[in-house]
């Protein structure tokens, strides 16, 4: 997506108006992009073309990213969780992206005017009362979330101008009655699949952490520190009620553990190997599941899901798996003569089998036609854009700050969308 959640931030709401990250007062001036030439791991996110992603902008970006992730998680997620998913590789890629897509509108000429941005502020809801537009409330509402005026024009003009972008390939899809009718078909044949995501984070309790290794941590100070700051993000949550003398331990071992990554291999993949022989058999998921408990995990259910599915619920893209799920015949789906599989991703395991299918019903295609073309149409529209995208990301001079994106690691610390304007 090259427009990411609305996030609600401040104390009114304001997050939810904008794309990505924020906001300017559209009386007051226009807004002028600064250009970069260099950089250093205090000054920009990265470059794009010689145009600057701000360490502001990028940071404002990645706290959206993190708190939808946190809702997902129930409030939580924590630096393994951030690399695994590559939260900051994941939101520059955006955000290039986005400033790809304006620099090409400005050589195309492509303009968001004055006015459109004066009435596209006035006709929202946050900035009003009594039902019309109110300037005093406008100032308060910004003021009340620390956002400065160049920012709000700057986020207004650019949404003007990506919202041209879409009309401009959706003026340029078309739809015939046999893709239709294959689309149909394709998106009534449904599969439920069983599954089992077996992350490091879930078996570093299996690992042995002796005593002395405990010992010598704590004997680190920069060791000890970090054991502390993980402490302190997690105090609300997970250790909420807990001094830190009493969850250091248990920080300690998660540490450590996560350490030593040829264990925790072996522990996931003995354990991948014995979901094999239980999921999708008669009775094998209450087995599976007994099995899971000391890791804290369970056997999860996709529910019926389509073809075109591109994220599974709590895995993410699984291409191999979802292939294997609507093939015909399908060596997963264990009512048809196949049996569980196991996926490697990264350091991860998935264990998977379908174990329910639904059919196509042409009875019912007219009835589905509306939501059908409107469905194919938004995909083919993706697909363009993409392709598009692509072809400008291979031309671009794009410069990345890896000291500041870079998952693996790194002394960047994202900062509050409060914390400056």
């Amino acid at each position: 997506m090259l427009t990411w959640i609305r996030e609600k931030f401040g104390k009114i709401l304001i997050g939810a108006i904008v794309t990505f990250i924020a906001f300017v007062f559209v009386f007051y001036g226009v807004f002028s992009p600064r250009r970069t030439q260099g950089f250093h791991s205090g000054t920009v996110a990265g470059i794009v073309n010689g145009d600057a992603i701000t360490l502001s902008e990028f940071s404002k970006a990645l706290d959206q990213r993190m708190n939808y992730f946190k809702a997902l998680g129930g409030g939580k997620i924590t630096p393994e969780q951030m690399k695994a998913f590559r939260l900051r590789e994941g939101v520059f890629q955006e955000l290039v992206s986005r400033r790809l897509m304006l620099q090409e509108a400005d050589r195309q000429g492509l303009v968001a005017s004055d006015e459109e941005v004066r009435t596209k502020v006035r006709e929202m809801p946050v900035f009003q009362k009594d039902g019309r537009f109110d300037p005093l409330h406008y100032k308060e509402v910004l003021k009340a979330n620390n956002f400065s005026p160049g920012q709000f024009e700057k986020a207004i003009r650019e949404d003007i101008l990506l919202q041209q972008w879409g009309k401009y390939f959706q003026n340029r899809v078309r739809v015939s009655d046999d893709e239709l009718r294959s689309e149909f078909l394709t998106s009534q044949e449904k599969r439920e699949i069983k599954y089992v995501l077996l992350t490091p984070e879930l078996l570093y309790k299996q690992v042995s952490v002796k005593p002395e290794e405990l010992k010598a941590f704590f004997a680190d100070p920069k060791r000890a520190n970090l054991a502390k700051a993980q402490y302190d993000v997690r105090k609300d949550t997970e250790f909420k009620g807990q001094t830190f003398d009493q969850a250091k331990e248990k920080i300690a071992t998660s540490i450590l553990a996560s350490e030593k990554t040829g264990d925790v291999q072996k522990v996931s993949e003995k354990m991948a190997d014995q979901l094999l022989a239980l999921l999708g058999s008669a009775g094998g998921e209450a087995k599976a599941n007994a099995l899971l408990k000391p890791t804290g995990g369970a056997v999860k259910s996709t529910g019926l899901i389509a073809n075109q599915t591109r994220f599974l619920p709590g895995v993410g893209e699984a291409p191999e798996l979802v292939a294997d799920a609507f093939a015909n015949p399908s060596p997963i789906d264990v009512k048809g003569g196949g049996k569980a599989k196991k996926y490697r991703s990264g350091g991860w395991w998935l264990v998977a089998a379908v174990t329910q299918s639904a059919h196509a019903d042409l009875s019912k295609f007219e009835a589905e036609r509306e939501k059908l073309k409107s469905n194919l149409i938004s995909r083919k529209e993706r697909d363009l854009q993409s392709a598009w995208l692509t072809q400008l990301t291979k031309q671009a001079k794009i410069e990345p700050n890896k000291d500041v994106i870079n998952d693996e690691g790194g002394s960047f610390q994202v900062q509050s969308p409060m914390d400056d304007g």
